[in-house]
């Protein structure tokens, strides 16, 4: 199976990366976590706040990238939502970005709302999701209305007809809450939101992993930077080498869909935990502290590892697969494409 980017998906995942990169910087994120504590942040779709760079991301197209031409968007294939959601991921982005663009934006198509699409492309309106594979859901206070997740779609529903709960978060960049909605699970966004979930743990790891290995290079020992230890080289290149082994199952996952989603997001949740371990490690006992920027990216990993299913979830997913149907396995079955 190719899955290589054509030049113009690659230039677009590029772009998102840089426009991320010089937007949602570190400083960026420490004064959004001081304004939080001090309740001084306030957020809405026309552009205060966390949504200053809001304007950006219709700007530049990343919006619609998911949307149909004839609705305004870029009809752009999940495999490159993935290639952004990982961008995403390794600047921690507090904005539901992916959620918005990858997952509404094709459900919205889904359930033929065309003027309320059309809103959202243009940044001038913000959905949220209620599904039961996202319990808690994030940064509410973005959200305008929602759409209560159903098997052949789902409905809209204004904000203030929910009954939000606030909900903490071990994310100090994230603020959760719960609503008493019930609804059911719809096989667009668990596809979706599994991949792109898997992707931004893939960025998160990514960076965790760049930043051990500068901390590795600065911090001195014994006259030597503890980067040129055997024992720590080790522990970052095993770590490295599996993120470079994640990365194409996540793409698999994306362009085929079934197994292949819950393998990516079981890989994804197991090499987000395998970095955040050697990250710690190698930032000794500081790498616990929250002085230490390690922290904004491991709280993150650490709270998506449960979002669109947990490890449990999948790995039941995957046993019932296994269990009831003939299946051949083994590596040498592992990319071969399902008819």
């Amino acid at each position: 199976m190719d899955f290589r980017y054509t030049q113009i998906q690659q230039d677009l995942i590029e772009a998102a990366s840089a426009m991320l990169n010089g937007e949602n910087n570190l400083e960026r994120l420490r004064d959004l976590i001081n304004e939080r504590k001090t309740g001084q942040i306030a957020i809405n779709a026309q552009g205060s706040g966390l949504s200053h760079i809001w304007g950006q991301f219709s700007e530049v197209g990343l919006l619609g990238l998911m949307a149909r031409e004839a609705d305004g968007g870029l009809e752009q294939p999940l495999v490159l939502m993935a290639g952004v959601a990982e961008a995403a991921g390794y600047v921690a982005l507090p904005e539901p970005l992916i959620e918005l663009a990858g997952i509404v934006v094709p459900l919205l198509s889904q359930m033929n709302k065309p003027e309320c699409l059309t809103q959202v492309l243009e940044g001038r309106l913000l959905v949220g999701i209620i599904t039961p594979l996202l319990p808690f859901n994030n940064t509410t206070a973005y959200h305008d209305m929602f759409i209560v997740t159903s098997e052949m779609g789902g409905e809209l529903v204004l904000k203030k007809d929910l009954n939000l709960e606030s909900r903490q978060s071990i994310d100090p960049l994230r603020k959760l809450a719960k609503a008493n909605k019930p609804s059911s699970q719809n096989a667009l966004a668990d596809y979706h939101g599994a991949v792109l979930s898997a992707a931004q743990l893939l960025g998160l790891s990514k960076r965790m992993i760049d930043m051990s290995c500068d901390f590795a290079k600065k911090r001195h020992q014994f006259g030597r930077p503890i980067g040129s230890f055997q024992a720590i080289k080790h522990q970052l290149a095993t770590a490295y080498m599996q993120i470079e082994f994640t990365r194409p199952m996540i793409q698999l996952a994306a362009l085929q869909g079934g197994v292949a989603v819950h393998n990516a997001k079981l890989t994804a949740i197991d090499t987000a935990m395998l970095v955040i371990e050697t990250a710690i490690q190698v930032h000794g006992g500081m790498g616990y502290t929250y002085e230490v920027d390690l922290h904004l990216f491991m709280k993150r990993a650490w709270a998506l590892c449960g979002e669109w299913g947990d490890r449990n979830y999948h790995m039941k997913k995957l046993e019932e697969y296994l269990l009831n149907n003939e299946m051949d396995i083994g590596q040498i079955q592992t990319f071969i494409q399902e008819n």
